[in-house]
């Protein structure tokens, strides 16, 4: 769905929300609608402001800092207490971790396209999302159980901060928008990697192109993009991003929060306070 504001969010999470048949995980419902959580004006509120990327060698704009720093003396103006503090997340092992998850995954999606609409549908995926299911099927169980106890390793160290702060402030990206074929690996890149799933056999190439740097430089420069955004994809904690800049050039620049577990009602209670005080960028709603 496509929203225009803060109340068009709130209830098409009110419409959607609540147990699927058969779910492995329920959880707890909501009290009261989120619209009238957006509505309502929250209470003062401590929020941890993040800064530190997620991902090495991830440098932030200048421009985004300057609006994440706006946003926080905004909030501060409303009475919210902002604080810096970061979760303490070993960044190192949070990119492989992920990366090790996602790749594993998506080497079983394709196996259910394959088996669901025949191989010839298999020819029309991304390069990318080819290569990574052919490091997802040279890893081992063994390996995506280990990356898994790191998932949730930093799920604890997330809900431990939000033990002392309710939400946490952060940047959606790194950087404004990019232009269009920046983030793909170059053609050398992709045939280094195909040739890795052709040599797959006999050799543990999933473990090799970990530790030899090779995954590590082939995905950063999209990972760097999603530096802030992965911990809401790793911890499952809800988090909304908000128009509150523009660069320079007038590309949007977002600013994240990231509640607590089975909080969104206090995130649209902020988003709404925001919108309201006429925070929001304008220019991003135009056409």
């Amino acid at each position: 769905m496509i929203t225009r504001s803060v109340r068009d969010s709130a209830a098409m999470l009110d419409a959607t929300n609540g147990a699927e048949i058969g779910a492995p995980y329920v959880i707890a419902p909501p009290d009261g609608t989120f619209l009238q959580a957006a509505m309502r004006a929250p209470r003062q509120l401590t929020i941890a402001l993040h800064q530190q990327p997620l991902i090495a060698n991830t440098v932030v704009d200048k421009e985004v800092l300057a609006v994440l720093e706006q946003t926080a003396k905004q909030l501060e103006a409303m009475g919210h207490r902002v604080i810096p503090a970061e979760p303490n997340i070993n960044i190192e092992q949070f990119w492989h971790d992920f990366m090790v998850v996602v790749c594993t995954h998506t080497a079983f999606t394709i196996d259910n396209i394959e088996r669901d609409f025949g191989a010839e549908h298999i020819k029309n995926l991304e390069p990318q999302t080819y290569n990574m299911a052919l490091l997802g099927r040279s890893l081992s169980a063994v390996d995506l159980a280990h990356a898994k106890h790191g998932w949730h390793h930093s799920q604890y160290q997330t809900g431990l901060l939000l033990e002392t702060y309710d939400m946490i402030l952060c940047p959606t990206v790194p950087t404004s928008a990019v232009k269009h074929g920046v983030l793909p690996p170059s053609r050398m890149d992709e045939m280094l990697m195909r040739s890795a799933g052709l040599l797959n056999k006999g050799i543990d190439m999933g473990k090799y192109a970990f530790s030899s740097g090779m995954i590590e430089k082939l995905s950063q420069p999209v990972l760097g993009k999603m530096a802030f955004t992965l911990l809401g994809n790793i911890t499952g904690l809800p988090a909304m991003s908000l128009p509150v800049g523009m660069s320079k050039k007038g590309l949007p620049i977002g600013m994240q929060l990231i509640g607590r577990m089975n909080d969104e009602a206090t995130l649209f209670s902020v988003a709404g306070e925001m919108e309201r005080a006429g925070l929001f960028t304008k220019a991003a709603f135009e056409k």
